[in-house]
Parts: structure tokens; C-alpha cells; sequence
């Protein structure tokens, strides 16, 4: 045989074995325990999305049956840590946190993600909105009320950032008491808003129940009311805004997401860690211990909350653009 025959035929058998071995590669099934997951979180080390995220993560690495190592890339309200999670290939190996601020930050043109560039696997936390203001303070909302309208501009109130979640909603409270306050701005997540308070740097803060309860417990905070259609577990004792005739309904939310593309049966693989990992006793153990309580929905039931979020986060952003 002709020695370049011989020559091509070779190279077509290495080619053909190189191709089997390859696919071979590709072919591992997901989840592949050699492997790790990235988990980003948006927001900086310390804060209530943080500790509430890590602390699922302990449970949910058990039952997808990978190590899962967690990252914090706080900045832009929450859009540098979804600009790495959207620009990760959709294979499984990459997650991400997404907050409410993820429904703003495509709307204030912060960087070039939507809410909807990416896949949700489940909702962890959803938990509403709440005023707090030192233990020593104010003693309800009415004589909040009536010191604010006293002083219009004065009395301050903390944010994680302008345009973000608590700015909105102490905007909407601001508008529905006829009030007005100074927000003041602290990027990163609730650590520096709650150390902004706690050290008497702002008059009060809107923010989430779970991050502050340690402080609300030790008397150093106190809760004047929520933001829901329903009092709260984690404070039965602390009545609604809806009971003194304020219309505020609003909360924040905790979302795993993976890259959007991500293939149908890794997604379910995802899916049945998350749901796992939301019936694990000893998860529950920990959540309800944490004050982070129960609060997981499924897929399809967190992509039609976001859906039904999104176009209320547009009203108030439009309010806040007059």
C-alpha cells in the first residue's frame, strides 16, 4: 500500500480515537463529584444575604453531591457578581445568588444583565421589608410619623445603595406617611447598613427582618413595622403597615441561578438539590434557628414571582426617576 495512503489512514484512526476519547470527557454525567461548584454572592461577606446563602450551601452541596465554594463579588448593587455568573459557561459548575437589586440594575443601565439572562433554580428566602430603628427610640410607626413630618429631611434612614431595594421601599413608605426623610447610602449589603445604625450614624433603616433579629433580640433594635399582607413569625408581636392604613407590600428575596443555557437535565438535577435540600430537617433546624425560616419556592413558582416583582420594581423606579 501506497505509503501515503497508509499516512491518511492513520491520521483518520488517531482522529477518530482522539474524537471517541473526547466525548468520552464531555460525556461524564452532571454532577461530577471530581469537580467543584463556584457560588458567587453578589453582595460582601458579613450580611444577611451572605450568611443566609453559606448557610444553605452547607446543606445543598450534601444533596447535589459536590463541593460548593462561595465567593463574595459585591459592587453595582449586585450586578458585578451576576456579570460573572451570566458570563460563565452553562454547565452546572457555576452559580449564583440573585437579589432583588438584580430586577433594578438592568433599569439604572449599571452593567449589561436582566434578570431574565439567567436560569432560576429556586427561591431560598423571601422575607419583607421592615423599619427599624434603635431600641431606644421611637416607641411605633405613629410617632415615627409624626417626628419625620416635624422634621422634614432630618431624620435619616439607612440604604444599601440609591435606587437599590431599601431605598425603593423607604421611598414608597416616605410617599404613603407623607413624610420625607435623607437617605443615606452604604454599598455592600446589610453589614454596613446594620452597623450604620447599631453605631448611631443613621436615624433608622428599611431593610430585611433576618439580619437584624440578633440585634432586635439583644433590645438594641427594635422593629416598628412590616412590610406584608401578614405579620411575621420571626416578630408575631409587630403589627403590618397595612394595620395603620399605609398600602406597603414589599419584600427581598434570595434566588440560586445558574447561566442562562444551562442544559434541561442539569437544571432538574439543581432543581431536586434545592427541594432536598428546602425538606432536610436538619436545613430547617438551622434556617429556623438562623431566623431565616421557611420560605423556598420551586422553579416555575420563583420565575412567576420575579415575573409578577418586576413590573412593581418598574413603578417604583419610575417614581424615584420624577
Amino acid at each position: 500500500m501506497d505509503k501515503r495512503v497508509l499516512l491518511a489512514v492513520a491520521v483518520v484512526v488517531v482522529a477518530i480515537v482522539l474524537r471517541a476519547a473526547l466525548g468520552s470527557v464531555d460525556a461524564v454525567p452532571y454532577p461530577d463529584a471530581s469537580r467543584e461548584v463556584r457560588h458567587v454572592i453578589p453582595w460582601r461577606a458579613g450580611g444577611g444575604t451572605d450568611a443566609a446563602m453559606r448557610g444553605f450551601v452547607r446543606h445543598f452541596e450534601r444533596h447535589l453531591g459536590m463541593r460548593v465554594m462561595t465567593e463574595n463579588v459585591p459592587g453595582g448593587l449586585s450586578s458585578a457578581g451576576l456579570t460573572r455568573v451570566q458570563n460563565a459557561p452553562p454547565d452546572g459548575y457555576t452559580l449564583g445568588t440573585m437579589t432583588y437589586d438584580a430586577l433594578s440594575v438592568e433599569i439604572l443601565g449599571l452593567a449589561p444583565v436582566s434578570w431574565r439572562s439567567f436560569e432560576p433554580v429556586c427561591m431560598v428566602t423571601d422575607h419583607p421589608s421592615a423599619l427599624i430603628v434603635p431600641g431606644v427610640s421611637w416607641q411605633d410607626v405613629e410617632a415615627f410619623r409624626v417626628a419625620a413630618a416635624a422634621a422634614p429631611g432630618e431624620i435619616t434612614v439607612g440604604n444599601v445603595g440609591m435606587r437599590g431595594i431599601w431605598h425603593q421601599h423607604a421611598s414608597a413608605m416616605e410617599q404613603a406617611m407623607g413624610i420625607e426623610l435623607l437617605h443615606i447610602p452604604y454599598e455592600g449589603g446589610s453589614g454596613p447598613q446594620l452597623a450604620a445604625i447599631l453605631g448611631g450614624e443613621v436615624d433608622a433603616i428599611v431593610s430585611s427582618l433576618p439580619a437584624a433579629m440578633p440585634y432586635v433580640e439583644d433590645g438594641l433594635l427594635k422593629v416598628l413595622a412590616i412590610m406584608a399582607q401578614e405579620r411575621s413569625d420571626l416578630v408575631p408581636d409587630v403589627p403590618r403597615f397595612l394595620e395603620h392604613g399605609y398600602e406597603l407590600d414589599y419584600s427581598g428575596f434570595r434566588v440560586l441561578v445558574a447561566p442562562s443555557g444551562t442544559p434541561d437535565d442539569v437544571m432538574g438535577v439543581l432543581s431536586s438539590a434545592c427541594r432536598e435540600t428546602a425538606e432536610d430537617p436538619e436545613y430547617q433546624a438551622w434556617a429556623a434557628e438562623a431566623g431565616i425560616g421557611a420560605s423556598w419556592k420551586d422553579r416555575d413558582s420563583t420565575i412567576e414571582h420575579l415575573e409578577s416583582l418586576a413590573a412593581k420594581v418598574e413603578a417604583l423606579m419610575a417614581r424615584l426617576s420624577r
